[in-house]
Formats: structure tokens, C-alpha cells, sequence
């Protein structure tokens, strides 16, 4: 699956639908117009930030964005926790730790470390790691949702 591409062609569809350019999203999001020519031509991935406000204008789980699912039904996300509360709940309640996921992905363990300090945190690429390790969406992996999928 490329993530890029699938998250470019419905974001440009959801668009479509709606009668929106760019532009228009853009002013409606309050964002430059730029940063939504960049995610409608394919260019870039939005961040974490962006994806939840674009899921949230759009009525659909950041999963569906990013091609990780093919059904678009209406999401009333809960508001997700700070990613070091809840990276550490992950780790438990899918019976892990850190040195595991370290070693079955490709993500290196300072990183998990850093993100549960609250130094950083994951960018949707990691995410979507995260998701496929634990075998759930994005949104559970964020908090946004109870269910594992």
C-alpha cells in the first residue's frame, strides 16, 4: 500500500465531493494555502496536528485518510491523550514493552523512549508502524477511539 498516494487520492475526492479547491480548505482550516497544495498533488504527508483536523472536517478516521481502511463512515473521535500517556498503556494492555517493539519494527528504541518523556512525538509514518505492530488503527493508537479497530 502507498500511504502517500492513497491519503493524496481521497483527499482529493473528499475535495471533489464538497466543491473545494485547495484554497478554499485551506481558508476554512485556517492553514496556508501551500500546505493543502502539497497534500492534494502528493508531495507530503500532514503531520499528526493536521491529520486530526483534516479527519475532522472530513467526518472520517484518520485511518480511512491514510488507505488503512476502506470504510468511510462518520468518526466522533474522543479527544486523543498526550501520546507518553498513552503509548505506555498500549504497552500493556498488548502485553509489550519497548525493547520488543523496538526489535519487530523498524522504529529504534530511543525513539520509543523519547516519546514516552514527552520529548517528541510519533509522526503518522511511526503511527502507522505502531498500528500494523499492534494490529489496530491509528485511532486507537492515538486514544481517539475505545475499539481496537
Amino acid at each position: 500500500m502507498n500511504t502517500l498516494r492513497t491519503f493524496t487520492e481521497r483527499l482529493n475526492e473528499m475535495m471533489a465531493e464538497r466543491d473545494l479547491r485547495p484554497s478554499n480548505l485551506a481558508s476554512v482550516l485556517g492553514v496556508p494555502k501551500n500546505t493543502i497544495c502539497r497534500y492534494a498533488r502528493g508531495a507530503q504527508l500532514p503531520n499528526l496536528k493536521m491529520a486530526i483536523v483534516l479527519s475532522g472536517y472530513f467526518l472520517c478516521t484518520i485511518d480511512y485518510l491514510l488507505g488503512r481502511t476502506d470504510e468511510q463512515r462518520k468518526f466522533i473521535p474522543q479527544n486523543p491523550q498526550p501520546f507518553k500517556e498513552r503509548f505506555p498503556i498500549l504497552l500493556e494492555k498488548f502485553n509489550t514493552n519497548k525493547y520488543r517493539v523496538a526489535k519487530s519494527t523498524a522504529l529504534h528504541q530511543s525513539v520509543l523512549y523519547r516519546w514516552q518523556s514527552g520529548d517528541c512525538s510519533p509522526e503518522l509514518d511511526s503511527l502507522i508502524i505502531l498500528a500494523d505492530y499492534f494490529d489496530c488503527s491509528v485511532e486507537y493508537v492515538i486514544g481517539r477511539c475505545e475499539t481496537v479497530w
